[in-house]
């Protein structure tokens, strides 16, 4: 190899090292700043105020990976310059934030866990963080992980240097307190992206004619897809309030914030994943299922060596975490672990058929997983209300045989190991549109410098 072939290789691995580096870089802030405003409400709270803390968080979770799965993967697989394909954005946007508002509103009331003041509250938070949500995820169709991380810094120090205001001028800790904290972090957040990115991120397009059904055949499977698993999640926690208690809920989710490194890494490289999938399909180079089998190993090893540390530091962080009001649940710790590795093994699996437009599929095997693991913890909770510390067990477990009929699915539509494959045929699970829409073509020559996408 001459040396301007290595040093063109050499440059190429270097920049996928960097956008690699930094889209995980982006998770490790999110879930830090996530974290440390959970870890907040743990102390400040006590158990049974953290336990409805974790269930409204589970709620605006669930809510934004319907909105950014529709808005943010459509961004991501399909080109946004087109005219057709923004004026579906556009509209999609403007849906989903008024949605995610109302359904934040109504579930708020429906299970009783505010008052007026803070369910206008958790109502304002859920509009404001799709839309924050919306922009962070224009940085990351531009490859722009580092600008996205400062982004993500400005609401985490807003968002906590308000807590630290307001703790010190009322002498305590609420959940109105938390919400409107979270509400400044956001906003400051919006601004700073309104800034920093171009002037055609924001362009208009005709809201007449646009690609939107094109689009939603993708990305309405893609969006119930994405809400599994933190659907599940929610369903999960509310079975453990009901059967057991809020506080008991509040020492499972402190067993998820001691492991939130190993669930942080997993998010993180799932999330580059699909974009570099998603690249190689449109530039007529599809990735093969063993390139992501071998994803799935790597992810699984590092999740496992880092949820070994959590469970080996539980003892001495529990009480960091928590303040002493209240003890986390050691055998929840290690399911999160079980968890996590699960989790690492399914991801890259599914991100390649997602980059495939198999979203139908990938939504038929992770639904049947997530119910059945449901069903199991239902059934032990209605039997002995002691065995929510199974609970991520029960969640985590089945992703090994999703992981295995995700790749059999995928090897069917490898292409050929000498040459690329033409884009596979929608088998009878998946919508013709999905297959054959022309808003899925490869981006147009005029915008291949803006998008750069992942």
């Amino acid at each position: 190899m001459s040396r301007a072939a290595a040093g063109r290789v050499a440059g190429k691995v270097g920049r996928l090292l960097s956008s690699a580096g930094g889209a995980v870089t982006v998770q490790f802030v999110t879930a830090g700043g996530s974290l440390v405003v959970q870890a907040l409400a743990a102390r400040g709270l006590g158990a049974d105020g953290y336990g409805a803390y974790a269930l409204f968080t589970a709620v605006l979770v669930m809510i934004t990976a319907v909105q950014t799965a529709w808005v943010g993967d459509t961004l991501t697989v399909f080109d946004r310059f087109d005219p057709r394909v923004r004026g579906a954005l556009l509209l999609s946007v403007a849906g989903t934030v008024a949605a995610g508002a109302a359904v934040g509103a109504v579930i708020s009331v429906a299970m009783g866990l505010a008052d007026a003041s803070g369910t206008a509250l958790f109502a304002l938070l859920v509009a404001l963080w799709l839309t924050n949500e919306t922009c962070r995820r224009i940085f990351t169709a531009r490859m722009e992980f580092w600008r996205l991380a400062l982004n993500d810094c400005s609401y985490l120090v807003v968002t906590l240097g308000v807590l630290a205001l307001w703790q010190t001028l009322e002498g305590g800790a609420t959940l109105d307190l938390l919400l409107g904290a979270m509400c400044q972090g956001c906003a400051f957040s919006i601004l700073l992206a309104l800034v920093r990115l171009p002037a055609e991120e924001y362009s208009l397009a005709p809201l007449r004619g646009t690609a939107f059904r094109e689009i939603a055949a993708f990305a309405w499977w893609r969006s119930i897809q994405a809400a599994i698993r933190p659907t599940a999640l929610l369903v999960a926690r509310m079975m453990i309030a009901g059967f057991a208690s809020t506080a008991a809920l509040a020492a499972v989710e402190a067993g998820r914030l001691l492991l939130a490194p190993a669930l942080t890494f997993v998010n993180g490289a799932g999330w580059f994943l699909l974009g570099d999938f998603a690249k190689a399909e449109r530039e007529g180079r599809p990735m093969r299922s063993r390139q992501a089998v071998r994803a799935c190993a790597l992810m699984a090893g590092i999740a496992l060596v880092m949820s070994l540390a959590g469970i080996l530091l539980a003892g001495p962080l529990g009480p960091m975490v928590t303040g002493g009001s209240f003890s986390v649940d050691g055998t929840a710790v290690v399911g999160w672990g079980v968890y996590a590795v699960c989790f690492a093994c399914t991801l890259p699996l599914a991100s390649l058929a997602t980059a495939r437009k198999r979203s139908r599929s990938v939504f038929a095997i992770r639904g049947v997983e997530s119910l059945v693991g449901l069903a199991v913890l239902a059934a032990l909770l209605a039997l002995d209300a002691r065995a929510a510390s199974i609970a991520p067990f029960c969640l985590g477990a089945g992703g090994a045989v999703s992981a295995a009929l995700l790749w059999r699915m995928l090897r069917r539509g490898d292409p050929p190991a000498d040459r690329p494959a033409d884009p596979p045929a929608a088998s009878p699970a998946d919508p013709p549109a999905e297959a054959a829409s022309p808003t899925a073509a490869a981006p147009s020559e005029q915008h291949a410098a803006h998008l750069r996408t992942t």
